[in-house]
């Protein structure tokens, strides 16, 4: 079975859909922290937050649209995402773009991209590129440890930073594999640029919008964090879809699964983040 494609609706394309529906046909699911919900939420959402998404659905009848929405669109789009991984039944998946600030008619700025490789490259240069792409987000989280406030905050963009090397030592390991002679990972590493991450994000803008983003700081990190994992993810299974050979699908495939791994824990950081 084809797994199900995630559909991004505006805010104005929501309001359409949810008034030409009939309720039996479609589920909304906001995907934020009880703490959220509590303070606003869309009519007829049920909470379901983004670390309990993927056991949840489970247990719903699956003859159901699922639309997806949180604060900003981040995690939704992530939840949509990994429910979409789970090869189900249900018949469409929505999530809402800009989320229910952009239901309310709030703006929140994105991110600049700028090209990082061709997706037909070859797996040896490919590899190499998602090393730096790991530096890169290695980079961010260490700035963020430095410059956040809070201990606790800190401490999970310090490990989060440790996850970065740790992924880009896994990614090495598999890009000997292709190529003997490559220099030594300390030697390659300490030469890469970190300065662009996965999705082509730049570290400097994504540090920027940041530490100029209003609202709690732990609530901003944690969703610039999971946006930024996703993207890696994302970049993976695009990969892993595009390999010539079923090892190199294997190889991007878990790739994948590790940053899927990364979102959960930074999805346990913002629940922690919004606890009474």
């Amino acid at each position: 079975m084809q797994p199900t494609t995630v559909r991004d609706l505006s805010a104005e394309e929501l309001r359409q859909y949810i008034s030409e529906k009939r309720e039996d046909q479609y589920l909304l699911l906001d995907v934020r922290e009880p703490k959220e919900y509590a303070a606003e939420h869309i009519p007829g959402a049920v909470l379901v937050p983004l670390k309990h998404v993927e056991l949840a659905v489970l247990g719903l009848n699956q003859d159901k649209e699922l639309v997806f929405y949180c604060r900003s669109g981040r995690r939704s789009k992530i939840a949509a995402n990994f429910v979409a991984d789970l090869d189900l039944a249900f018949p469409a998946l929505y999530n809402l773009a800009g989320g229910i600030l952009a239901w309310q008619g709030k703006g929140l700025s994105g991110f600049p991209k700028v090209a990082i490789f061709k997706m037909d490259a070859p797996i040896e240069e490919i590899l190499l590129k998602a090393i730096e792409l790991e530096k890169g987000a290695e980079t961010f989280y260490q700035v963020c440890a430095h410059e956040l406030e809070g201990d606790e905050l800190r401490q999970t963009a310090a490990a989060l930073a440790r996850l970065e090397t740790g992924h880009a030592k896994a990614i090495y390991k598999i890009l000997k594999g292709f190529k003997p002679d490559v220099q030594d990972f300390d030697a390659l590493y300490s030469s890469a640029k970190g300065d662009i991450m996965e999705g082509g994000v730049e570290v400097s803008t994504a540090i920027l919008n940041l530490m100029a983003a209003d609202g709690d700081p732990c609530v901003n990190f944690s969703e610039m964090a999971l946006e930024i994992e996703f993207r890696a993810y994302d970049l993976y299974k695009s990969l892993a879809a595009r390999a010539q050979t079923p090892e190199e699908a294997a190889i991007f495939l878990r790739l994948s699964e590790q940053e899927k791994a990364h979102s959960r824990m930074i999805a346990n950081k913002l629940s922690e983040c919004l606890k009474d």
